[in-house]
């Protein structure tokens, strides 16, 4: 009985030593368990890997989110490379139809911000610390990738738009006082993260498609271009040419699974199918490749291939007059020429190419031929310059097709629905040509010749000499190298050049309708509308 008394009096000692040691805050506040939420959804590396997973669905949608020439625009429709050739009054063949209600620049704006508001919820997670982590390096690499991301994000908006409103963590209640940061200020928040992430991200990737140390490093030298820290651009894209950051090298021979298929090249083998990731093809050029699959949901985002095929490939397939009567073959592809290649970049920029491997037939097609008798023309016969007599056969079915965007062996052998590649992000090609730019920034024409000869001996092209290299010439042998891989308008963008590369090299209605207040993006109007709390200017022009 006592015994039990005591008891008693141990169990009210307690309870009121428990009810001083708690505020009523604490003793008020709910933990919820039935659910997930921003505070308990992110506890482990699988958890941050889901959401980060979502971050890199976002970029591979930017190659695969729509028909058309939606996601065209941005690698430099109605610039010097490419143009709409289904009519002259489509918005960057007629660039007086860009203002702040236009939807694939306000598009574009908005989908950063997704990736930076994820971004942010993971670099912001990770560091709390009921977190539980196997090692300091598997939280710091994590933190890396989502400040890698954002930095992409932030990239994509500084060249376009200019300077923008900086984010830097999670915005948990509303809010429309958003003020925009310089431009400068904003290329310098983009160092920042990469300058982190290229010191916590990994050599080497868990699985394909996820950026590593050499893709932080690759960024970080065109950011300090624009930054004109030549030096520390230099040395960002040295430490991925020269193996610091990994085992990249320029593919000089051939490889892959087609390998061993007569009259082609190493150029070629770049971009077919299963040759983009080193697993599969022993590639060591792709830094950072966005990963489509065939067959899988959400393999290829929103339809079942990308779009690319459709998209760059002219529609010679349907061209009845030369005999063609449709459905699209294996052999032919189904491209329906949403997007033309320029003079500029199908004829200028070859004069003197030489043997360069990335001009010859196999790289882009030239020769087409009769698929039927047309008198005074038998099936099989080439197609002349002088049987296309209207626009529309030289617009649409019969012009430069650049091969890297088709395949003549379709999966299941169906032209439809067959092509399914991966995509180059970053390319070891490119990152030579951003050395190339910093050493012409810096005064070095020399060292810049070297980078650019570097590519061209790949290419088998005649040699370039330094007193040649200027930016022009620079940005010649990116459409040379990375036509249709590049984002374009964003390179042309940071340059400041939409408008003269445009004015002197675009599509004529481009030419004529291009002003200099379009070498930056007009901010959209939604967001400007929404930001009632303060002045969230637009730029000049719009």
């Amino acid at each position: 009985m006592k015994n039990l008394t005591y008891n008693k009096i141990w169990i009210v000692l307690i309870g009121f030593i428990l009810t001083l040691s708690c505020s009523d805050e604490d003793f008020l506040k709910e933990e919820r368990r039935d659910g997930l939420n921003t505070e308990n959804a992110f506890r482990n590396k699988a958890q941050f890997e889901t959401l980060l997973g979502n971050v890199y669905r976002q970029v591979r949608e930017f190659y695969n989110s729509g028909d058309g020439d939606s996601d065209a625009w941005i690698k430099g429709l109605g610039t010097d490379v490419f143009f709409w050739p289904r009519g002259d009054d489509r918005v960057y063949n007629d660039w007086a139809k860009l203002n702040p209600f236009e939807g694939y620049s306000s598009r574009w704006f908005n989908w950063q911000y997704i990736i930076i508001r994820d971004a942010n919820t993971a670099i912001d997670a990770a560091q709390k610390e009921d977190v539980i982590w196997n090692s300091d390096a598997e939280r710091d690499a994590i933190i890396a990738e989502g400040r890698f991301l954002r930095a992409f994000a932030y990239r994509n908006l500084a060249n376009l738009y200019g300077g923008v409103p900086i984010i830097d963590g999670p915005v948990t209640e509303p809010k429309v006082d958003f003020v925009r940061a310089t431009r400068e200020e904003t290329w310098q928040f983009i160092k920042a993260d990469l300058d982190f992430a290229r010191t916590y991200l990994p050599l080497e990737a868990e699985f394909p498609g996820k950026v590593v140390r050499a893709a932080a490093d690759h960024l970080l030298a065109e950011v300090n271009i624009s930054l004109k820290n030549y030096d520390e651009a230099i040395a960002a894209a040295t430490r991925v040419i020269d193996g610091t950051d990994g085992d990249y090298q320029l593919m000089d021979g051939r490889f892959g699974a087609r390998a061993d298929e007569p009259n082609k090249n190493v150029y070629w083998d770049l971009f077919r199918m299963g040759n983009q990731n080193r697993e599969e093809s022993g590639n060591k050029e792709g830094i950072w490749v966005a990963q489509m699959e065939y067959n899988v949901p959400g393999g290829t985002i929103r339809f079942g291939r990308p779009t690319t095929e459709r998209m760059f490939q002219n529609f010679h397939w349907g061209f009845q007059k030369a005999g063609y009567t449709g459905p699209a073959q294996d052999s032919t592809g189904r491209g329906v020429a949403f997007v033309r290649g320029g003079n500029h970049a199908n004829y200028t920029i070859w004069r003197g190419a030489g043997n360069d491997l990335r001009n010859t037939e196999a790289a882009i097609k030239r020769k087409f031929y009769f698929a039927d008798d047309v008198a005074p023309y038998s099936k099989g016969d080439l197609i002349p310059k002088s049987f296309l007599t209207v626009a529309e056969d030289s617009m649409l079915h019969i012009f430069p097709n650049w091969q890297k965007f088709g395949t003549d062996k379709h999966l299941d052998g169906r032209p439809d629905n067959g092509y399914v590649r991966d995509f180059y992000v970053m390319r070891l090609s490119e990152t030579y040509l951003l050395r190339a730019e910093a050493y012409l920034g810096k005064g070095q024409s020399d060292m810049a010749a070297d980078d650019i000869n570097a590519i061209r001996t790949r290419a088998q092209a005649p040699l370039v000499d330094a007193g040649d290299v200027d930016i022009d010439y620079i940005l010649d042998e990116r459409i040379r190298e990375l036509y249709g891989e590049e984002y374009r308008m964003l390179t042309l963008g940071r340059l400041g050049l939409i408008y003269d590369r445009t004015k002197r090299f675009g599509h004529e209605p481009a030419r004529n309708s291009i002003q200099e207040f379009n070498n930056l993006f007009p901010i959209p109007q939604s967001a400007i509308d929404r930001n009632g709390g303060a002045v969230l200017g637009q730029n000049p022009g719009y």
